[in-house]
Formats: structure tokens, C-alpha cells, sequence
């Protein structure tokens, strides 16, 4: 038995035949010590239902002992126990909002308006300091002071200290280095972003007045910012869906001042194929050790994920679909409560992420690997035996799952068409000796092989191996 290497890095884009590969709902983990190989496969966590909003959520952020949601036109707080309890109410009832706090006060922006609730009056109002921009899309606390940018413009605002209530009317800058208008404001390690349509800008506080911050202008970099709400912090970095300076669309991973593309040619080349990108989403959890930022363009109905231990990148769908792929349920997240939680786009319904979870929210999970291209010196050989090493005697005690199947197909033209599905039992609950085997694949010059996995059981997959002989008809 030959050892193949079945599992690679590549993602189906502009030609099959440079690669079929495809990971569907599960991310790869390097073990170092290759204990018994030195990639193994798991399966992504299922969804677990929380709780309703009487609305569609437009946001959420978690402090330590609240969760804050907007939903419909209205904030809400809950309780680790999920009680909420409604605050105040928003000028709009649609669309992204964008929230961030101090240690006193919850701030929020709707694309209308500033609004701020003070948890300890309970008070929740609209903004009317005569500095503030109304119009902002997006806010961040940083150093001390709430930021928000003009849209249209180059200029951002800085309110007072730690008192978004108050805004100076001349604390504005401009994000100048470029002629481009600003897009959206964020911060990362104390740090001003100020992200532009062609530039991305580093601003420090320096203790001014009335504008605190200045520009580190040897940090400008040439890569703007694609989608507004593609941005989301993930293992001390800022991931974003950027705009290169030849104008295509990258996503790109801001660390310190420095600013690096992590997508790959192939989901470039799948993203400058997509008619809309600017309305992509992105959310950032952590499942074992691996920091994770997925993003979800809406128009496209399709979700990525990026794992920032491995460098790799993925796909993730809620349900099954006639198409090639459908998006992932999640569309905004926050941390709370020792959990991350998400809303489920387009309703008012609250997840949490949890690995011991194998649906999402009672919706099948679909794993799918399609492997790399086995060739032999681009001559014809015969595949007899097909083994995949995987976590078996792991169904459930009874019910879908109960015997859990793999279905494995096989191509022979580069990943275009696929044989009948054959069905390979995975083990009943207990039955560790399982051994998932397929035979009698004939002879090709070329092979690849799709496995798909929908059962409500752990997926793990350690290795694979091939029987092969050359030169056979």
C-alpha cells in the first residue's frame, strides 16, 4: 500500500484540472510530532440555539456581564440566562449597526444616527453633541475616546474623553495620505485604523488637543477596504476583505503596522468572479486552539474560513443545496459569557458555537473533502484499494447517525464528473475496528476522490492511503 498524500491546500477555481480540491464544514490540524500522521481532518462545530429576538439582529457586542443586541429598532441586554430586557430604540430598523464601549457606555451608529446607553442610569439616547458625524457607519473606542468617520469624506471625529455623549466640533482629522474618503474606523493594539477605500491609515494618541491622535505615516499601506463589516479582530489581528491597489479584491490580515494578503490565487480568482463583494460579513470565533475569521459574501451565498494557526482556508455551509454551495447560517458574533455567539442571518435567532454539537441548530452539517490529483508520471494506473484512517465506532445510540456512512465517489476526467456513490460504513457506537475500505476503481491517468460525511457524529479523518499499480488497462 502506497502512501498517497490525498489532502492538500488548494481550493477548486479558474481549472479543475490544476485542482478539484474542496473542504467543506472541517479544517486541518498540524500535529508535530505526527503521532500517527502529521495533518489530521476535523470536522467544524455545530450550532446551538440560545435564544429569539422579538427581530432580525443587526449586531451584538458582549461585555463581561452583559450581552448587548440590536434587533429590529430596538437595543436589548441578556443575562447569561438569556432574560432580555429592552433598553432603548434606534431611528432605523434595518441594516448593519455598528457598536463599541468604554467601561461606561455602550455606543452605537446606524448609518442615521449616534446613540449612547449608560448602564449605570439606564438611560439610552440619541447623540446631539453638535461635533458628532451624523451619518457614520461604523465606531471604535480606542485610547480613551470614541471614533467615528464622516462618509463621503476623508474626516473622522473624536468625541471627549470617555464620554460619547460630548464631541468636540473641531476634534476631526482627515485620513489624507491618499485622496480616497474614508470607509470605516477600527483600532487594534491601541492603535487608530482609519480604513479608506484605496489606503488603510495608523493613527497614535500623542496627547493633543483638541484631536488627540496623528498619523505613523511610514505605516500607510496601498490596500483599501473592499466590504465595511468584512473586518473582524482575530488572535491579535484584523482581518478584512481588501481592495488591492490594482483595484481586485483580497483578503488581507493586518499584524502590527504591517498589512499581508492571506487569500490564495484560487479564492482570489473565485472572488473576482462574484458580481458583489461589498456587502461580505465576517465573524471570528477560536474551536480548539485554532483562531478562526469566516467570511460570508451574501450575494455570492457562499461562506470561507481562514484558520490563522494553519494558514489554510476552507468552506463552511448550514444544510444541504442543489447548488455547489450555500452560505453558512452565522452573521454577526460576540464574545460573552466565556462563548462566542452568533445570530443566524436574517432572523432574530441566537447560536453559540460548540464542538460537541453535529448540526447546525437541528440542520444537517454536509462534510465534504474532494482530495488532490493522483497521476503517475501522466501514464495509466489502476487504483485496487482505496483506505481512509478515520475516528469510527462513533455513531449515535440511535437515530440518524446510529451507523454512520461516508459516501465516497470517484473521478477520472480532473474532478468533472463523478462515479455512483459507493456507501462505507463508518461503525455502529463501540465498534472501533471498523475499517473503511473501498475497492476495484480501475485504471485511469488520473484520479480524484470526493468523500462526503452528513451524519450527526464526530468527523475526524487521520490519513489515507492507495493501492496502486502502474501501467495496468
Amino acid at each position: 500500500m502506497k502512501i498517497q498524500p490525498l489532502f492538500g491546500a488548494g481550493i477548486q477555481g479558474r481549472s479543475l484540472p490544476v485542482t478539484a480540491q474542496r473542504r467543506l464544514n472541517c479544517y486541518f490540524e498540524q500535529r508535530p510530532d505526527g503521532d500517527k500522521s502529521s495533518i489530521v481532518v476535523y470536522g467544524t462545530p455545530g450550532l446551538v440555539y440560545q435564544t429569539t429576538m422579538m427581530s432580525v439582529v443587526r449586531r451584538m457586542l458582549g461585555t463581561q456581564s452583559t450581552l448587548y443586541v440590536v434587533a429590529g429598532n430596538a437595543l436589548y441586554s441578556l443575562t447569561p440566562t438569556f432574560t432580555q430586557t429592552q433598553l432603548g430604540f434606534l431611528q432605523t430598523s434595518t441594516g448593519t449597526v455598528s457598536m463599541a464601549n468604554n467601561p461606561s457606555q455602550i455606543m452605537i451608529v446606524d448609518g442615521t444616527a449616534g446613540y449612547i446607553y449608560t448602564p449605570n442610569s439606564a438611560t439610552f439616547a440619541p447623540i446631539t453633541s453638535p461635533g458628532f458625524p451624523n451619518g457614520a457607519n461604523t465606531v471604535t473606542f480606542v485610547s480613551g475616546y470614541f471614533v467615528c468617520e464622516q462618509p463621503g469624506s476623508q474626516q473622522f471625529w473624536v468625541s471627549n474623553l470617555y464620554d460619547g455623549t460630548t464631541w468636540n466640533a473641531l476634534a476631526f482629522a482627515s485620513a489624507s495620505q491618499y485622496s480616497d474618503n474614508i470607509k470605516a474606523v477600527d483600532s487594534l493594539i491601541g492603535n487608530l485604523v482609519l480604513f479608506s477605500e484605496r489606503h488603510t491609515e495608523f493613527w497614535q494618541n500623542v496627547g493633543s488637543t483638541p484631536e488627540p491622535f496623528a498619523p505613523i505615516i511610514s505605516a500607510t499601506s496601498e490596500f483599501g477596504l473592499a466590504a465595511i463589516y468584512s473586518r473582524a479582530h482575530v488572535n491579535q489581528t484584523i482581518c478584512f476583505l481588501g481592495m488591492n491597489p490594482q483595484g481586485a479584491p483580497q483578503v488581507a490580515q493586518i499584524s502590527g503596522y504591517n498589512v499581508s494578503v492571506i487569500s490564495t490565487p484560487d479564492l482570489d480568482f473565485i472572488l473576482s468572479q462574484m458580481s458583489t463583494v461589498s456587502d461580505a460579513i465576517a465573524i471570528s470565533y477560536v474551536v480548539n486552539g485554532h483562531p478562526m475569521y469566516q467570511l460570508t459574501l451574501p450575494t455570492a451565498d457562499r461562506s470561507f474560513l481562514y484558520d490563522t494557526a494553519t494558514g489554510l482556508w476552507s468552506e463552511t455551509q448550514s444544510g444541504l443545496t442543489n447548488k455547489y454551495s450555500t452560505r453558512h447560517f452565522a452573521q454577526y458574533s460576540a464574545y460573552f459569557n466565556s462563548t462566542t455567539y452568533v445570530s443566524q442571518a436574517n432572523t432574530g435567532t441566537i447560536l453559540k458555537f460548540d464542538t460537541n454539537a453535529y448540526t447546525d441548530n437541528g440542520t444537517t452539517i454536509l462534510r465534504e473533502l474532494i482530495t488532490r490529483h493522483g497521476s503517475a508520471n501522466f501514464n495509466r494506473f489502476s487504483v485496487d484499494e482505496l483506505y481512509i484512517d478515520m475516528d469510527t465506532g462513533v455513531g449515535a445510540n440511535t437515530g440518524q447517525g446510529s451507523t454512520p456512512t461516508l459516501l465516497l465517489e470517484c473521478s477520472k476526467d480532473n474532478g468533472r464528473t463523478y462515479s455512483t456513490p459507493r456507501q462505507l460504513q463508518v461503525g455502529p457506537l463501540g465498534n472501533y475496528q471498523q475499517r473503511v475500505i473501498a475497492r476495484r476503481f480501475g485504471s485511469a491517468r488520473d484520479f480524484v476522490f470526493r468523500l462526503r460525511f452528513s451524519d450527526p457524529v464526530q468527523f475526524t479523518i487521520t490519513d489515507g492511503a492507495v493501492t496502486i499499480r502502474e501501467g495496468e488497462q
